[in-house]
């Protein structure tokens, strides 16, 4: 199953469907403006005239199958009661011949995740990785089937579908979800629903607290995660003591290693303001030295690498990207910089993939700066992030116009940017430069970019 990020443009739905030669696609009518079929139909007119189960594409040649999810059943396509019509006609000794063949070690799932190099990559997940983690997490979490979880996550992330929802499943929890994270609706949904669990990312936290929730009764409330980028500690006090999540847990992972550090109910709350947790259960850590690769000693700050039975078999159709990510002794290399206490507690401190987290979304600079340079306009590009007290980093652009195009405005760029990017990886901050400064291999500074956009910021402030 390959999980599709619902802000995905028509060209980045066409990159995941070819990329993952996916066969078969469930999908509605559209998303918060999003047309997704219409994206689709215009990548495959032949969708209008082919028999549904039959399509031919010439952009997306995999593609045999398209469900509609809604009501509608658009030409081309099956509805979802048709297609469920047709399952009862299956053979029951061929399902459960199909079935006996499937093994742990099989793909389970597909998750698309930006990185450094641009393009989206495919981290394929097994059923034994996927299932086994979830058991773990779940169980540092407490959860059990008295708890009512409100899943605003999304799943197609692995903390919303792994680390939530199938966590939660396992231990008879149930899921309460909400179809789109709604700073007014969620305190109504924890009240109706009497939620024992709030699981988000930093953004969704300090969303609710700029609200006065006074108003409604969130007792329910007793525990929860905090993922997809750095908690700080003022954030972690307010929610502790305004949301009364007393057992909140800061939960590290990647969508290649899934959940890899966890804080546990027993921790104090020391350690929850000041760390990420220890590793979970069947991973293995170790903190290497940026420039020898040697581990470090206890407490100095090194890149993070890790070794689990959790770690992806590979990225999809990229061997390349595979072998720098995961070494031949089977250690994956995050990119981040942390370090790790005598009692095995991680802090993070940094990270050394040029990576953005915006609002707990991966957002590529490399990808940005490919998009923004294909505008007629725009000679180069330079993308950062800076950091932003709501969404944890925000991002900022600096460009660089071609001779012929002096008069091309940030209204401009904005609006190229919004066609042809998903909503959260368009540029907050644009700023016309004539040149970026470059080192001796010709390589852009970006630490000098990053003191410039501060300069840039603190005149937006004054």
């Amino acid at each position: 199953m390959v999980c599709i990020n619902t802000s995905s443009t028509k060209s980045e739905l066409s990159y995941v469907l070819n990329q993952s030669e996916s066969t078969f696609l469930f999908i509605t009518k559209g998303f918060k403006g999003n047309p997704f079929m219409e994206h689709l139909q215009s990548l495959c007119p032949e969708l209008k005239s082919a028999e549904p189960g039959c399509l031919s594409s010439k952009e997306l040649p995999k593609l045999k199958t398209v469900v509609s999810l809604d009501n509608t059943q658009f030409p081309g396509t099956f509805s979802l009661g048709a297609m469920l019509k047709l399952g009862k006609k299956i053979n029951t000794e061929e399902l459960a011949q199909i079935q006996n063949q499937v093994t742990s070690k099989d793909p389970l799932n597909i998750f698309y995740t930006s990185g450094t190099t641009g393009k989206a990559k495919g981290a394929v997940l097994n059923h034994f990785s996927t299932v086994n983690n979830a058991i773990t997490s779940g169980e540092r979490m407490e959860y059990d089937p008295e708890d009512r979880i409100l899943l605003c996550l999304p799943l197609f992330h692995v903390i919303g579908f792994v680390l939530s929802t199938i966590s939660g499943l396992l231990y008879g929890s149930a899921i309460v979800i909400a179809e789109r994270f709604e700073t007014k609706k969620v305190p109504e949904l924890i009240m109706e629903e009497s939620c024992t669990v709030f699981n988000g990312v930093p953004t969704m936290f300090n969303f609710l607290l700029n609200n006065d929730l006074s108003i409604f009764d969130l007792s329910s409330l007793r525990k929860g995660f905090i993922a997809g980028s750095c908690c700080s500690e003022d954030l972690l006090m307010k929610i502790i003591e305004e949301l009364g999540i007393e057992n909140i847990a800061n939960l590290y992972g990647q969508t290649e290693a899934i959940g890899i550090t966890q804080m546990a109910a027993e921790d104090v709350l020391y350690h929850r303001l000041h760390s990420i947790g220890k590793p979970l259960p069947g991973v293995e850590i170790k903190v290497l030295d940026f420039s020898t690769g040697e581990e470090v000693i206890c407490g100095e700050k090194g890149e993070l690498c890790v070794k689990s039975v959790y770690i992806m078999d590979e990225y999809y159709k990229n061997m390349e990207a595979t072998n720098r990510a995961i070494d031949k002794d089977g250690w994956l290399h995050t990119g981040d910089i942390v370090s790790c206490d005598s009692e095995g507690y991680i802090t993070i401190k940094g990270r050394i993939k040029e990576l953005i987290i915006r609002g707990g979304e991966n957002v590529s600079t490399v990808e940005i700066e490919n998009v923004l340079k294909r505008h007629r306009g725009i000679m180069d590009a330079a993308v950062i992030g800076v950091p932003d007290e709501l969404l944890g980093e925000e991002i900022f652009a600096f460009i660089i116009k071609k001779p012929n195009a002096e008069a091309l405005e940030k209204e401009v760029i904005l609006d190229f940017a919004h066609k042809n990017m998903a909503k959260y990886k368009v540029p907050k901050y644009i700023v016309f430069v004539n040149s970026f400064p470059v080192s001796s291999s010709g390589k852009v500074r970006k630490s000098i970019l990053r003191e410039q956009a501060k300069k840039e910021l603190e005149k937006v402030l004054i």
